[in-house]
């Protein structure tokens, strides 16, 4: 199988249905063999059947939070490459052939809002959160990535399988960077165009995170300059 398209998900009915629906679309002109797993965190309002119906297979999330499913999803996929993507229509699946177009420009391909050429459709104290926490990472870290925090990436299944990760929210996305980037995988970013969703409202609590990207900054620090990780 080429690929797998895990897309972690919660409550986006009306969302996952077109979400799906384009993307096998994409899938299908570029005559892949593909799966699409919907990795559900618990929906209550029908987020499961619609994705069925529009052609995707549902897993159930057994670890917590964000992180938890994205774990979920690679440890079930089956493809040589795995693109990770959100469920609510900010990242557009026809941007997937633009990935995967450049799969063998690096083992990570990442859907960049903040290299040149690259957009954000967010809220003003949302976009200022996000730059300062990509610069305080890259800056510490001493990653040559615009954007470790964008969740619209390809990998080549092979890297990333090998890989554990124990960050539990949104912060498993600067963990897996880091944890690839150490073992020897230097990432490429292709920019892209970042749209606000189109149904329902965001999962993300700003604030409850801050103590968990801490933590993590300070695990990776301790593996980025040869401590344990």
């Amino acid at each position: 199988m080429d690929l797998t398209l895990v897309i972690p998900a919660l409550n986006e009915a009306g969302n996952i249905g077109e979400l799906i629906t384009r993307a096998r679309r994409v899938l299908d002109h570029e005559g892949m063999r593909y799966e699409i797993l919907i990795v559900d965190g618990g929906s209550t309002d029908g987020t499961i059947a619609e994705a069925e119906r529009a052609g995707a297979a549902a897993i159930r999330q057994h670890g917590r939070g964000y992180g938890g499913a994205l774990r979920g999803g690679i440890e079930a996929a089956r493809g040589d490459y795995v693109v990770t993507m959100d469920s609510d229509l900010s990242h557009e699946p026809e941007f997937i052939a633009t990935l995967w177009a450049a799969r063998d420009r690096s083992t990570i391909v990442i859907a960049s809002r903040y290299v040149a050429g690259g957009r954000a459709d967010m809220a003003p104290f949302r976009y200022v959160l996000s730059r300062i926490l990509n610069a305080v990472f890259t800056t510490i870290l001493r990653i040559p990535v615009k954007d470790i925090s964008s969740g619209f990436r390809l990998y080549r299944r092979s890297a990333i399988a090998s890989q554990r990760f124990e960050a539990a929210d949104f912060d498993v996305l600067e963990e897996i960077l880091i944890r690839l980037y150490v073992g020897g995988h230097v990432p490429a970013e292709v920019p892209f165009h970042y749209r606000t969703r189109k149904e329902g409202k965001s999962h993300a609590k700003l604030f409850r995170f801050a103590i968990a990207y801490l933590s993590t900054l300070y695990r990776m620090a301790r593996l980025r300059y040869g401590r344990s990780g």
